[in-house]
Order: C-alpha cells, then sequence, then structure tokens
C-alpha cells in the first residue's frame, strides 16, 4: 500500500532544498500546490513520467500518487491546504472542484505567460507572508490562495455540468480529519462512539473506515495530532506543562506525562529540551 503523509492544521508550507533525492511512491490527505524554484528531475505523477524543471506549477489532489527523483540540485515549494482553511461556502465548492482536476492534468500546470507570472508572483509573496510574524497575514494568505484557485480553474477549463459533486471517499476522509483537528482539546468528542453517532455509522465501520483510507488507525492519527499541537505549543509560546495539559483536555499532568512518554519515549522537559535544541 502506498504511503499517505498528512498534515494537522488546514494549511501550512512545507521547502526544501536537496542536492540528490529521491521519495517513493505516496499520496497525501490534502491538496498540494506544489513550486519548483530550480532544479531539474524526474517527477512521476499517477504512473505517468515527466521531467520537471525550475518554475514548473503542480496541483496535487488527495487522489494523486507520486515520486519524486532529483537530477540536479533542486528546491521545492510545497503550499498544503484541506478545504476547511476556507470559511466562504463558494470558496469550499470551488477546492472541491478542483478534487476532480486530478485526471484533467498531463503534468505541470500550463499557463498563458501572463497568468503564469503572475502566479509565481502570488506564490513567492504567501512564502514572505508566511515567514511574519501572526497577525493579519493570515486573511492575506487565503485571498491569495483564492486567486492562485481561480487561476488554475480558469485555465483547467473544467466542464462543471460532467462532475459528480457527490461525496467521495476522500472528501468524506478530509471531514473527519477537519472534525479531529477541531476537537483534538476535547478528548471525549474523539471516542469512537462519540464520533461514529456524529458521523451517523457503526463504532466498527469507523476505525475500520479510517485504517482502510489512510493506513493508519483512528487512534493513532488522534495522537499524533495531539503530539504536533504539544510540539508546537512547546514552541512557540511560554505555556506551561500544567497548561498544555489543560488546554488539550487531559485530566491531569500525570496523564499529560505520560502521554508524552508513549508517544516520544522520553519524558516533558526532555522532549521541550529536544525542540530548543532541534
Amino acid at each position: 500500500m502506498k504511503d499517505t503523509f498528512f498534515i494537522y492544521k488546514d494549511f501550512e508550507i512545507y521547502s526544501v532544498e536537496e542536492l540528490t533525492w529521491k521519495k517513493e511512491v505516496h499520496r497525501h490527505n490534502f491538496f498540494e500546490l506544489l513550486y519548483i524554484e530550480y532544479g531539474t528531475g524526474n517527477h512521476i505523477l499517477n504512473s505517468i513520467d515527466h521531467n520537471y524543471k525550475a518554475h514548473d506549477i503542480y496541483l496535487l489532489t488527495p487522489k494523486d500518487y507520486h515520486s519524486f527523483k532529483t537530477v540536479t540540485p533542486t528546491k521545492f515549494h510545497c503550499l498544503r491546504f484541506l478545504p476547511g482553511f476556507f470559511s466562504n461556502k463558494k470558496e469550499i465548492e470551488d477546492i472541491e472542484k478542483l478534487f476532480y482536476y486530478h485526471n484533467q492534468t498531463n503534468g505541470n500546470l500550463i499557463f498563458p505567460e501572463d497568468d503564469k507570472t503572475f502566479c509565481e508572483m502570488v506564490i513567492v509573496k504567501i512564502l514572505e507572508e508566511v515567514a511574519r510574524p501572526k497577525g493579519q497575514n493570515e486573511i492575506i494568505i487565503k485571498s491569495l490562495m483564492i486567486s492562485l484557485i481561480q487561476i488554475i480553474r480558469r485555465n483547467a477549463s473544467i466542464k462543471e455540468s460532467n462532475l459528480n459533486f457527490q461525496s467521495t471517499e476522500v472528501l468524506k476522509i478530509d471531514t473527519i480529519l477537519s472534525y479531529i483537528r477541531s476537537n483534538i482539546a476535547n478528548p471525549h468528542l474523539l471516542k469512537k462512539k462519540e464520533m461514529a453517532s456524529h458521523f451517523n455509522v457503526s463504532i466498527h465501520y469507523i476505525g475500520e473506515y479510517f485504517k482502510t483510507h489512510l493506513n493508519i488507525t483512528l487512534r493513532d492519527y488522534i495522537e499524533q495530532t495531539k503530539l504536533k499541537v504539544v510540539r508546537e505549543k512547546l514552541s512557540r509560546s511560554n505555556l506551561t506543562f500544567s497548561e498544555i495539559s489543560n488546554d488539550l483536555g487531559f485530566i491531569d499532568s500525570s496523564h499529560f506525562n505520560k502521554f508524552i512518554m508513549r508517544s516520544t519515549g522520553v519524558s516533558p522537559s526532555e522532549f521541550k529540551k529536544s525542540l530548543s535544541i532541534s
């Protein structure tokens, strides 16, 4: 089974510079705009071989699977997002329409020259905004992302009358993931019984459904998400362990400490120290 990569927030940027790199076949639980700042190499997308080059832009949906092999030093910028990043219903519908774009393209996105130049400028601006201290930049980033999505849709020539907008398996999974992220501080809402009731399915079904589609157990995904939140709070705030424990709905500090030990193999203080070193 192909590996599945996850994001634990509705939007994130991942930039990486690689001299020699081979990434095995995998898929995502998210949409990704992949921008090649420089470099050349091989990109296999849905079993189709492409030679990527500087300034190529790819749109990857949760249905796509791909792999990479660099030929010359390459810098990748990955703009990863889920429909939940956008609050407007119309914007979310446009994202879901892009879900069907995975079989509309033969590789990197092809734009008229003026649209290509504009898209590159927007991507660079988003990277700059992400690097700024948090404030009004989230609104700016959302607006810029919407601009990119609309330009992609305009050039995709998708015949919307032919699209089936009924829920797909991947979009159902996205709904479950969004529910988990939204309730990560409410452990009682993340119990199988509560989730099964919320999604109107059996307790057995929701666990099997999750494992089948994401190759990870529901419990492991929830714990990984919670650990990700703990890591961010320790790295970006001065909150104490007790405060973080309360924020995430742990019964007491003892349960929080056991969770960190079970998830990382070290104590909370050692875990925090490792974050400051890395």
